[in-house]
């Protein structure tokens, strides 16, 4: 049974749901609706975990119930526990460098200043190889309001555009997990 894993960072609790660096958790929540998923708490692998059957992959959906700067204290134990391959692994994140509402693919590369990937980068021992789904939510300007910026909601008009790039995300999921890498960039992109 192949296995493959789709991890969505953000922030845990209630004052964080639905900001803009809760977009990668938005999307998890958005996917588990469509496959009519419930999450189950798994206290050894620090997230919450659900399981899907999409013909003879096993994918679990994780969100990590740690915050963003440490999202790879959940991702390393589900690696271990579920016995998952780096290569096999999806994670769903805000970009601050894409225009709001745009949903790109990226294979493997650095942390791109994102804090949520640098430590899921350090905890992996340095190791790169997983696959990203990057939500746009547009740059503040200024490098200064960064922090205040990730954890606001922002405009309706920014919530709307995060909504439809989850969409898009969502329609091309089943290709990305399939290892129709190609396939789903070119549907993505060309948005």
């Amino acid at each position: 049974m192949e296995k493959f894993l789709i991890a969505g960072l953000g922030n845990p609790g209630a004052r964080y749901a639905s900001t803009r660096h809760n977009a990668g958790i938005d999307f998890i929540e958005a996917l588990s609706k469509k496959w009519n998923l419930k999450f189950k708490e798994v206290k050894s692998v620090k997230a919450r975990v659900s399981i899907y059957r999409l013909d003879a992959i096993s994918v679990y959906l994780l969100i990590p119930d740690v915050f963003m700067n440490n999202s790879g204290n959940a991702l390393k134990p589900a690696l271990k526990k579920y016995n998952l391959n780096i290569n096999n692994v999806l994670i769903i994140h805000d970009d601050l460098d894409l225009p709001s509402g745009s949903c790109k693919l990226k294979k493997y590369g650095g942390d791109g200043g994102h804090n949520g990937l640098k430590s899921i980068i350090e905890n992996l021992g340095g190791n790169k190889d997983f696959l990203r789904m990057r939500i746009g939510i547009g740059h503040p300007g200024d490098s200064k309001q960064v922090n205040d910026y990730v954890v606001k909601k922002g405009t309706k008009k920014e919530i709307h555009e995060r909504k439809m790039a989850i969409s898009s995300g969502i329609e091309i999921i089943e290709d990305v997990i399939s290892n129709n890498w190609e396939k789903a960039v070119n549907k993505l992109h060309s948005k």
